[in-house]
């Protein structure tokens, strides 16, 4: 997805640019497919008839600058902010997590030593379809989207269900006890991912984002930190306690940590559950999260 650095338009992360007037359809089809967060055009020079169809699409002006219009993407069909989160890693990997990406067609994933998501275009074509099969290999278990039809073959895995949850309203606490932890932590943070399994943790995840630890005796026994990462929002992952150690609030004291990290940025927390892990929803829940209706987590298996 375009950014600062391919146009001198202002475009915000996840959001693409207009450069001529005759690629209006063709870069709003495109921003809607890839869950972009926005679309911006200069439209100095336009004519009043070329104007009149931006005004058709939605667009409005913008403050950026006298002759900038914009078209707010962000809006799901709820009229809540949250249309990027029907697609996170596609919209995570077309703006702060580009970096991660690798590409095939319009068909992106993360790095396969940084995370196992992948994102999908809306309205997949049966080219996209194979780019996935080529991009995660046969047998993968990949998310697809609430409104997505899998091809033929490709098996839905029940058991990896899961929910998605937003804490607009959790403003987090910082812990004088965390501590930043850094790829040097990496073999004890993998280890105690092992023994709890709160999800995948791979060598290179820890370069998504911040992540805060508990230690007891010099030994790590509790962590949380920040994964995926669609503009306007981080996702809080890895949370896990040492067996040893629970009971004692680290879980609750680390997901206030990180969210208010995020929301020192002027960002929104997000999270991810198995349907099955009803403790931990249960915990999000109480500190202020909500499960988002069409957050529901579907998978298939790559035939």
């Amino acid at each position: 997805m375009t950014t600062t650095a391919d146009t001198a338009l202002p475009v915000r992360p996840g959001e693409l640019p207009i450069a001529r007037p005759s690629d209006v359809t063709a870069v709003v089809d495109r921003a809607r497919d890839r869950f972009a967060v926005g679309v911006l055009a200069d439209t100095t020079g336009w004519t009043g008839a070329e104007r009149t169809l931006l005004a058709d699409l939605g667009f409005r002006d913008d403050d950026r600058g006298a002759d900038l219009w914009a078209l707010d993407l962000s809006r799901a069909a709820d009229g809540t902010p949250t249309r990027v989160l029907d697609n996170p890693a596609l919209a995570a990997l077309d703006s702060h997590h580009a970096r991660f990406a690798e590409r095939r067609g319009a068909v992106v994933r993360y790095r396969p030593d940084v995370s196992v998501w992948i994102g999908i275009p809306a309205r997949a074509t049966p080219d996209d379809w194979e780019d996935v099969r080529v991009l995660a290999g046969s047998g993968a278990v990949v998310r697809i989207g609430p409104d997505d039809v899998a091809p033929a073959g490709w098996v839905p895995v029940e058991s990896a269900g899961g929910v998605q949850l937003t804490g607009e309203s959790v403003a987090g606490e910082p812990d004088d006890e965390a501590v930043v932890l850094t790829p040097d932590d990496v073999p004890e943070m993998t280890d105690l991912v092992e023994r709890t399994k709160p999800g995948p943790f791979l060598p290179r995840t820890i370069e998504l984002g911040t992540y805060l630890g508990v230690r007891r005796g010099g030994r790590l026994v509790a962590m949380a930190g920040e994964r995926l990462h669609p503009p306007g929002w981080t996702e809080i992952s890895a949370v896990c306690t040492d067996p040893e150690h629970r009971g004692q609030g680290f879980g609750r004291r680390l997901v206030l940590a990180v969210a208010h990290g995020i929301r020192a940025r002027g960002e929104v927390p997000l999270m991810h559950a198995a349907a099955g892990n009803t403790g931990a929803i249960g915990l999000y829940e109480h500190l202020g999260f909500r499960q988002r209706e069409r957050g529901a987590l579907r998978f298939v298996q790559v035939p």
